[in-house]
Parts: C-alpha cells; structure tokens; sequence
C-alpha cells in the first residue's frame, strides 16, 4: 500500500513526460527554422568555384552555426516520431506502423547528414588546404537536394493510420496525404518548408489529445 502511494506522484510525473514528448516536433520546426535562418542565403550549386572561398571566408562561422542548430533539430525530429510511433503502437496495423517507423528513421538520418554537412562546410570552407574542386563537390551537396524520401514514407504513414484507423486526427492525415503528394510536384521545396509547419501542429495535436480518437461504429 506504501508503495503503491509513493509510486503516485513518479507515475503522474512520467506520464507528464511522456504526453509532452511530441511537443518536440515544434523544437524541430523552430530549430530548422533558426538554423536556416542562422545560414543566410547560401550559393547554389552552380556557384563558380573562385566565388566560393570569398563567401566562407565571410559566412563560414555563420554556416557551421547553422549545421549544429539543424542537427539538434534532428534529434528533436527523433523524440517527436519516437511518440508518433508509440502513438500509432496497437492502434494501426503492424505494416502502417512499421512504414511510419522507416519514414522517421530515413528522414532522422537525412536531417542529420544534412547539419553534418553545414558544420563540415563552415570548418573546410576556410581552410587553405582543402582544393577548391574538394570545396566545390561537398558545397554541392549541401545546396542541391531531391525529395525527401524519409518525409514521403512517414507522411503516407500517418496519412493511413489517420485515414484507415483514426489513430491520428483526420485533419493531420488529410494534410500529410496533400503533402506527400506535393514533395512531387514542381512546389516540393515549398511543401519541405509547410513539412515543418506540419509537424510542430502535429507536436501540439498529439500532445492535447494522447490517445486515438474512439472508433464510431
């Protein structure tokens, strides 16, 4: 009996922990926001390769800053889809979750290469013993990206298990099919920028509301 009254409070406490744990999906979007931000205009690929140096010269702390505000957010994507897939445990079949679960890891993988990138980026862009074709060839791959296949396979994830089972708001899942769909289409870097805005209103959704809605016969 003791015991089970002293476990009260570290219950109520963890459950508070664990509710507030989507709520990291809006430390995503504002920590990629601030990184973005952090970085500045940044060269496009075919930037001339004697452009670049001057550029980092002048913008290489601000870049490395950025990396490491983007791979925080990376972590904080981590914790978000760590709840989403704890949401959608049980309530969804085994196949919706597991894509849900290979769409977080991807992309977790990809938002953490790409901050990799800018901090590498801020370091060799200044460093007279790196060539400038070297330079030019990892510039590249910090400013020229395709669609996000990790974002596409969640988004299409949580879109079924809204859809189909209701483990999510229909209002969320609706979305995700819309921006799945867009991340094909000539407006997928605008639909990248609305992914983060999505997913801090999911943060919020799945944190008000932590269990699915009941199913209406």
């Amino acid at each position: 009996m003791i015991g089970s009254t002293l476990n009260r409070p570290l219950d109520r406490r963890t459950g508070t922990v664990f509710r507030a744990l989507p709520l990291a999906g809006v430390l995503f979007a504002g920590l990629q926001a601030a990184g973005d931000l952090t970085i500045g205009p940044f060269p496009d690929g075919s930037t001339p390769v004697g452009k670049l140096a001057g550029f980092y010269a002048a913008h290489g702390d601000h870049v490395a800053l950025g990396g490491t505000l983007l791979g925080l957010g990376a972590l904080c994507f981590a914790v978000f889809a760590a709840a989403l897939c704890a949401r959608l445990r049980g309530a969804v079949p085994t196949a919706v979750g597991g894509l849900v679960l290979l769409g977080a890891a991807v992309e977790t993988m990809a938002e953490l290469q790409g901050g990799s990138v800018y901090q590498l980026l801020g370091r060799i862009g200044v460093d007279p013993q790196v060539t400038a074709p070297a330079l030019q060839a990892w510039h590249i791959s910090g400013s020229e990206f395709g669609v996000t296949g990790g974002i596409v396979l969640l988004l299409v994830g949580v879109a079924a298990a809204g859809i189909g089972w209701r483990a999510v708001p229909r209002w969320l899942a609706w979305t995700a099919l819309v921006l799945a769909a867009a991340l094909f289409t000539p407006w997928s870097f605008i639909a990248t920028l609305v992914f983060l805005v999505w997913t801090a209103a999911a943060g919020v959704a799945l944190a008000v509301r932590p269990e699915p809605a009941p199913m209406i016969s």
